[in-house]
């Protein structure tokens, strides 16, 4: 069964998604090529690709949970799904078809808190080490891909498991207080991100131009005078690094759920004083 998608965001994204029509599905796994230049045919620009891409792939594919088995493209494609890290290698895979230039970006993100999340991180943890404190009872990891537009020079995030392309749509979708705009229903219980790494060797933190510098951009500078701002950089800075060390093995990242609990709090705070001056 394809997920379901709010009505709302079927309005979004149907002018982009109005070239993946159901029949391309078998051409995606005859040709891959032919099935890129398809989609992306009324596309301008390396954004407009990669929108109608990721699109495609966010309305007709499954997401499914992670099972810790490495499938090649071809039997992603066969499975008709994947979890995030399954979509954005289809997307890459697609996307170099096009000539387009991509980088994988590992994400760890405030969530919903789940106890039954915190018993299955920690049961990996001690089957696979620190790798799998990345996940726990009130964050999760998240996988998606940063494009270079090569007209300015600037890497822009592309979701394919949440179907949202470009740097503003995305600040808006991960971290707004308002409505968020996403092709995936399940996306609500991401809070916010706390920590964002680009390259397979966590080699470009791109945690504070997203988290700092995008968040307050998005609110025309204003999250900067308020007072809970400075605690929230002091924590994406902190956990930035021990994400880092989590990534790599170097840390258990269950060590800090005070400080992850914090942030949620902080996060709230920035929400309400953002409204308290008059914000919507």
């Amino acid at each position: 069964m394809r997920r379901r998608i709010p009505l709302f965001a079927l309005l979004v994204a149907a002018p982009l998604a109005a070239p993946g029509a159901e029949d391309l599905y078998p051409l995606a796994l005859e040709d891959l090529t032919a099935f890129a230049e398809s989609v992306t045919a009324d596309s301008s620009s390396e954004l407009e690709q990669a929108q109608a891409i990721a699109t495609w792939f966010a309305t007709h594919f499954d997401w499914t949970a992670t099972d810790y088995q490495r499938r090649t493209v071809e039997e992603i494609l066969e499975r008709r799904g994947g979890n995030c890290a399954e979509l954005a290698r289809v997307t890459t895979a697609t996307l170099e078809r096009l000539g387009l230039r991509m980088r994988r970006v590992r994400e760890i993100n405030l969530h919903v808190e789940t106890e039954e999340r915190q018993s299955s991180a920690s049961a990996k943890i001690a089957e696979m080490g620190n790798r799998a404190s990345v996940f726990g009872r009130r964050h999760n990891d998240h996988v998606w891909l940063e494009i270079l537009d090569t007209s300015s020079g600037e890497w822009f995030p592309a979701d394919p498991s949440l179907g949202v392309v470009g740097e503003e749509a995305w600040i808006a979708a991960r971290l707004g207080f308002g409505e968020r705009r996403t092709l995936d229903p399940s996306s609500a219980d991401m809070i916010a991100p706390f920590a964002i790494f680009a390259e397979d060797g966590l080699t470009v933190d791109r945690s504070r131009h997203y988290l700092v510098e995008g968040f307050d951009r998005l609110y025309g500078g204003r999250l900067g005078r308020l007072d809970a701002w400075e605690r929230w950089v002091e924590l994406i800075d902190e956990l930035g690094r021990a994400a880092r060390g989590a990534f790599l093995g170097e840390v258990n990242l269950h060590d800090y759920d005070a400080r992850i609990a914090e942030l949620a709090v902080t996060y709230e705070r920035l929400r309400a004083e953002y409204a308290g001056t008059g914000g919507g």
